[in-house]
């Protein structure tokens, strides 16, 4: 494999671009999920400066986020060695819902952050908006992670190694086993 080779996805391999989004991801979302849920446990006083804070951090996020979305959506999908073609079809259905809830609290977020001091209205439907994709996001994470913790502890394949390095030798191992 050529060294520019490991910074895009190849046929059962992520690259360096798709890591790095998803893990500087991963991260986002944990420290906004963090502090988005600490708003209402904070003292009246101090809400507004939590809220403050998650938004500037959502506002730094942002642009990876929408980054990470579209990679995802328009880039290659690595396959699992012998990995069945229905199994895999499931898999990139629940990473789309999971990129799907990510897109609707990157708008949401700021939508609601716009409209807090213009429009109450407009304020409480984003919020309805943003808490459930929080919610559905959360549930979703715990799946993938839960299906990340299956591959490494009952599967003999190479799916948890695959998102921390690029694989350096890409064997034609795509075919799926029914």
């Amino acid at each position: 494999m050529k060294q520019q080779d490991l910074l895009y996805d190849q046929a059962n391999s992520f690259g360096w671009i798709s890591i790095i989004l998803h893990w500087s991801t991963a991260l986002a979302v944990l420290v906004l999920w963090y502090f988005g849920q600490s708003i209402s446990y904070q003292p009246l006083a101090e809400i507004d400066a939590r809220r403050s804070l998650h938004i500037t951090i959502g506002l730094i996020a942002w642009l990876p986020l929408a980054g990470r979305i579209a990679w995802r959506i328009y880039g290659a999908y690595p396959r699992v060695k012998g990995q069945s073609e229905s199994i895999h079809k499931f898999a990139r259905f629940l990473h789309y819902l999971i990129l799907g809830a990510l897109t609707v609290m990157i708008v949401s977020g700021p939508v609601m952050a716009w409209a807090l001091s213009r429009s109450n209205s407009i304020a409480e439907v984003a919020l309805i908006f943003h808490s459930n994709a929080a919610l559905l996001l959360t549930a979703l994470v715990v799946l993938h992670v839960l299906g990340a913790l299956k591959h490494l502890m009952f599967n003999d394949d190479e799916t948890i190694a695959r998102i921390f390095t690029p694989r350096k030798h890409v064997v034609n191992d795509t075919e799926p086993n029914e």
